[in-house]
């Protein structure tokens, strides 16, 4: 058996010598020869285009170029042996709200282009979107696919902020199946308030998953200083005694790792993508900056072990 402490040495090797321009490795796979041994989760940190615009037709357009970029990053990442690829905070619409926003639907056509792309993968996704209900009841909507392309997760996010007056808070604290292991969301500022996350640790869930669409300054520092709670021996996550995996938008696509879908300004996300153990201790990180150019697109790539294997 391979020594886990060369393999992470040989990790960061690799890592350093792929180093982009900004400094920093623009897809880290902390340990991938572990696949095996745990539900390896890939977690993208996207930019996306809005899809609220006045003219109706821009939005579908951003939309249809959103899901492509997820349908890119899929397939790349089922193709390095992801069992779950995880897009941020209403990742198929893009985080901004008017009266113009167009809504989706979870029987809609990008929701059953999702569906094949697990079966076709036979992987599990996840992603954020603005959906009407039949009800015509409107929510800020995380959801799990699965490899058989069941949505076996939904959650309906609880602290609302800028989609406060466009959209119901959810109330439901729903923990599924994900390969073995207890999965609950907690969507961007659900994990402010510690008893949000207590609620899905207390229905069974062994790993907090935190898709975010935060600013905070728009620098990866920032960010972590933001979530600091959730992390080290005395936080959050520790004293809860599991898993988490969180990340957010990005405010600049990145070349290197998809074509960009739009004119790359930075619309001031922070990025950031974090993975944390039972005990608080940082599992993998994307490095932190304090220069808003490195807030841009990057993938985390994190196996977290299954009990029992």
């Amino acid at each position: 058996m391979r020594n886990s402490s060369l393999c992470l040495f040989w990790t960061v090797i690799v890592g350093l010598l792929s180093l982009g321009t900004t400094g920093q490795a623009q897809v880290q796979d902390v340990d991938g020869d572990r696949a095996s041994a745990g539900l390896k989760m890939g977690l993208v940190n996207i930019k996306s285009l809005y899809s609220d615009t006045p003219n109706p037709e821009t939005n579908r357009a951003n939309i249809e170029a959103n899901l492509r970029r997820h349908m890119h990053f899929i397939d790349r990442l089922a193709g390095e042996g992801v069992d779950f690829v995880g897009f941020p905070e209403l990742s198929l619409n893009g985080y901004h709200f008017s009266k113009n926003m167009t809504w989706l639907k979870l029987d809609g056509p990008e929701v059953e282009a999702l569906k094949n792309k697990a079966i076709e993968k036979k992987i599990y996704i996840s992603v954020g979107l603005a959906v009407e209900d039949a009800d015509g009841k409107r929510w800020n909507v995380q959801i799990v696919i699965d490899p058989q392309g069941r949505i076996i997760g939904m959650h309906r996010k609880i602290w609302l902020t800028a989609e406060k007056g466009y959209t119901e808070a959810g109330a439901d604290y729903q923990v599924f199946d994900v390969k073995g292991i207890k999965m609950g969301i907690a969507i961007c500022a659900d994990g402010t308030d510690r008893k949000n996350l207590q609620a899905l640790v207390d229905n069974g869930a062994q790993i907090i998953y935190g898709p975010h669409a935060n600013t905070t300054g728009g620098t990866i520092a920032g960010w972590y200083k933001f979530r600091a709670k959730w992390g080290g021996p005395e936080g959050w996550i520790a004293q809860m005694k599991v898993h988490a995996a969180l990340h957010n938008h990005a405010g600049l696509f990145n070349a290197e790792l998809a074509p960009a879908a739009g004119p790359n300004s930075n619309t001031g996300w922070a990025s950031g993508a974090w993975f944390i153990g039972p005990d608080g201790r940082t599992l993998a990180q994307m490095p932190s900056s304090s220069d808003r150019a490195d807030s841009k697109e990057y993938v985390l790539i994190y196996t977290v072990p299954i009990a029992g294997r």
